[in-house]
């Protein structure tokens, strides 16, 4: 009979053994699940005898649709394109960088020998079918010095590649989805830099010409008209996105909306920075104030009861809005000379980057439980940018949808629902496109008191 100190030590050994594999199996499982919860890269574990320890090494394996590297190659610098960032694709790349605006083709020359190539849609609308409808795709690909194109013009400055496809006739997304990426993309570069646009439209780009010549000192290329192989040192395809009408400072190197702001008053010679202050109730000096009136949908069907209730209130009113005869900067210089901007909800409030600083944008909320809406859309915006924000929502016998259903109707007393179980379309189509207000005068007169006692106060 055997010692049984011994067998109880040797069974203890083996148990011992066997645990120690089954928890590094469990770790190993955990990690590769781990790393492989990032979409667009593989981790590839391989040691050397004789090692110290096991080498970790990166393979790019993207499972991205629009992203393809040759499986196995190894990785010795950044891809060429970022595909991980919810709203935009961005290729920023250094070296030898062909582009070919005729094919659509963005060429990496390398001697690597890896292989990369990348479909983009170079707008800030990331997901967006409609928007993305218009924009035409860039292929992005390495390639080597002998298949590459012979260059036929080089330029000393990088280049920015995008697109004027998507809702390009909205001054909202003009400003949220091209020009605010635009200057996120190539402020850095101090105008040095030349813009190439894909699906150029002609009328858009003279529109917002000062704007465009306050980042770029150099002619736009129209990417589809053009034949030329054009060779740079630097070219980003693609624009920067950090929200609607926003700025992120820790992204974008410090910079803030107040500095957008200043660029657009620099670009379109706007001469006031700050807005008008009373320093006692029985100064006689009147703040402006523009009315904001739509065309069409979410329009004042009594503009000038406002207007009047706006002088009775000590402010001197304006009635306009931006019509196609009048340029960017001219209306601009309107909305500049004013303090506060009133309006409806709508791409018409996008005017606030306008405004000088500590003026007030007074933003009405139409039917259809949308306050939120209206404070994401440009109630933040206007903070963000050192302007008081005042939301006044109207009641139901204020809007003209009280004509048109009973006063009990879920389109009257709950909107939420009508989204819910009718669809968003239906949604839209009430409370968007088929509505009217006449402002309650008598009820918002207190709106126009608390503005007024705004200008009063001293100033942070």
């Amino acid at each position: 009979m055997g010692n049984p100190t011994s067998h109880v030590r040797r069974s203890l050994s083996w148990g011992v053994i066997v645990g120690c594999f089954l928890l590094s199996m469990i770790l190993l499982v955990l990690t590769t699940s781990y790393a492989a919860s990032f979409p667009g890269f593989g981790l590839s574990l391989s040691g050397n005898s004789g090692s110290a320890g096991a080498k970790t090494e990166q393979k790019l394996t993207s499972d991205h649709p629009d992203a393809k590297i040759k499986t196995g190659e190894k990785l010795q610098r950044k891809p060429l394109c970022d595909l991980t960032q919810r709203r935009a694709d961005i290729c920023d790349m250094e070296g030898d960088i062909r582009v070919h605006g005729n094919s659509s083709s963005v060429l990496f020359v390398t001697s690597s020998g890896l292989q990369e190539s990348y479909r983009i849609q170079p707008h800030p609308r990331k997901g967006d079918h409609a928007a993305l409808a218009t924009v035409t795709e860039v292929t992005v690909r390495s390639t080597t010095e002998e298949e590459a194109p012979k260059c036929t013009t080089k330029s000393r400055v990088p280049a920015v590649i995008f697109s004027n496809g998507g809702y390009m006739f909205n001054f909202f997304h003009d400003i949220s989805d091209a020009l605010i990426p635009l200057y996120i993309t190539s402020h850095r570069f101090d105008g040095e830099v030349q813009f190439l646009i894909r699906d150029m439209l002609p009328w858009w780009v003279e529109k917002f010409q000062p704007l465009l010549k306050g980042l770029s000192r150099y002619d736009i290329i129209d990417l589809n008209q053009d034949h030329e192989v054009r060779c740079y040192s630097h070219v980003i395809v693609g624009i920067m996105f950090h929200g609607d009408l926003y700025i992120d400072p820790t992204k974008a190197g410090g910079l803030t909306m107040l500095d957008y702001a200043a660029y657009l008053r620099k670009s379109l010679g706007l001469k006031r920075e700050t807005a008008i202050k009373l320093a006692n109730p029985d100064e006689e000096k009147k703040p402006r104030v523009l009315i904001v009136n739509r065309k069409g949908t979410r329009r004042f069907t009594n503009v000038d009861e406002i207007a009047r209730m706006v002088e009775m209130s000590g402010f001197q009113a304006v009635i306009s809005e931006m019509h196609e005869n009048k340029s960017l900067a001219e209306f601009a210089q309107v909305v500049n000379s004013c303090d506060v901007l009133l309006g409806l909800h709508g791409a018409g409030m996008t005017n606030l980057i306008f405004l000088p600083t500590n003026g007030i944008l007074i933003q009405i909320v139409p039917l259809g439980r949308m306050e939120d809406v209206c404070w994401i859309n440009y109630g933040a915006p206007a903070v963000r940018v050192k302007l008081h924000y005042l939301q006044y929502s109207i009641r139901a016998p204020e809007s003209n949808l009280i004509d048109q259903f009973p006063k009990d109707d879920p389109v009257i007393l709950d909107p939420k629902a009508v989204f819910e179980k009718q669809g968003s379309a239906r949604w839209v189509s009430l409370y968007m496109h088929r509505q009217t207000v006449k402002l309650d005068v008598e009820r918002f007169r207190s709106v126009l008191w608390h503005a007024r006692e705004i200008f009063r106060q001293p100033w942070n």
